[in-house]
């Protein structure tokens, strides 16, 4: 960038100024996520989404394998299973 495109770039733009006086309101820049960031963060998101949703079938499926219920934990007595424990107090 050469120093005169610099110094015009710089200066504030007589037509913005302009269109502002005349409708009596202020104008503000454009803000927002444009581009490939934007694209970015989307598939980010919609990485943290499958992640979540993977994350979540499994531990359902580990819960059924492992037969987790309320009101018996896993290992406990089962039918004619004899349950031996691991340690005597």
């Amino acid at each position: 960038m050469t120093q005169e495109q610099y110094i015009l770039a710089a200066q504030p733009n007589p037509l913005h100024q302009r269109a502002a006086s005349v409708c009596g309101t202020q104008v503000y820049p454009t803000v927002g996520i444009y581009g490939w960031r934007k694209r970015c963060l989307y598939f980010f998101i919609l990485l943290l989404l499958v992640t979540m949703i993977v994350n979540l079938a499994l531990t359902i499926w580990i819960l059924k394998v492992m037969n987790f219920t309320p009101r018996q934990p896993p290992g406990m007595y089962r039918g004619a299973q004899r349950h031996t424990p691991l340690y005597t107090l």
